[in-house]
């Protein structure tokens, strides 16, 4: 006499021990471990994890304008330099001027300039675009975007619809 295949869920994936259950989510039905089960299975009827909405009516009579697919922007992202503080303090010093005539002219407070200057806050990049046009110092740099490769994925692997699928589901009160 030949061995069983052993059955898996069809949520997560793990062998289910047992006879196992036979649950309807969205439309189809399932064959899941317990666990899954006492999850999603408990309730009566579909369960479903894509929020219902009403169909809405258009009622206008004018004609839809055509929609041009919208423009890729490349990404570009903006960061403040490590060592922006002795850059700011450096640059005070050297203007001469007291933190509150700079706040007049820089148009930041005479607070967030001396935190900048000691290393105690981090400027905005607006705050620091401030600085840069008033002292003439470069405080913004140019972060390349990383791209991290994509894990690959084994051969014989054969995704279960937990895989596929973010069910989530709200807590019960108890």
């Amino acid at each position: 006499m030949a061995k069983a295949k052993p059955r898996y869920c069809e949520l997560c994936g793990r062998e289910i021990t047992g006879q196992g259950h036979v649950v309807r989510i969205e439309g189809a039905e399932l064959l899941v471990c317990d666990d899954c089960y006492r999850k999603y299975g408990r309730k009566p009827g579909t369960f479903s994890i894509m929020p219902r909405r009403e169909p809405t009516r258009i009622t206008t009579s004018t004609p839809r304008k055509r929609m041009s697919p919208p423009r890729e922007r490349p990404l570009i992202t903006e960061d403040i330099v490590e060592d922006y503080a002795e850059i700011v303090s450096e640059a005070i010093r050297k203007s001469g001027l007291s933190y509150e005539e700079l706040s007049h002219k820089v148009g930041l407070s005479v607070n967030v300039l001396r935190r900048i200057a000691h290393g105690e806050y981090t400027p905005t990049i607006e705050e620091a675009r401030k600085l840069e046009k008033f002292f003439k110092i470069k405080l913004i740099e140019r972060v390349e975007p990383q791209f991290e490769e994509k894990p690959r994925i084994p051969k014989d692997y054969e995704p279960t619809l937990g895989d596929i699928a973010r069910i989530k589901v709200k807590k019960r009160k108890k």
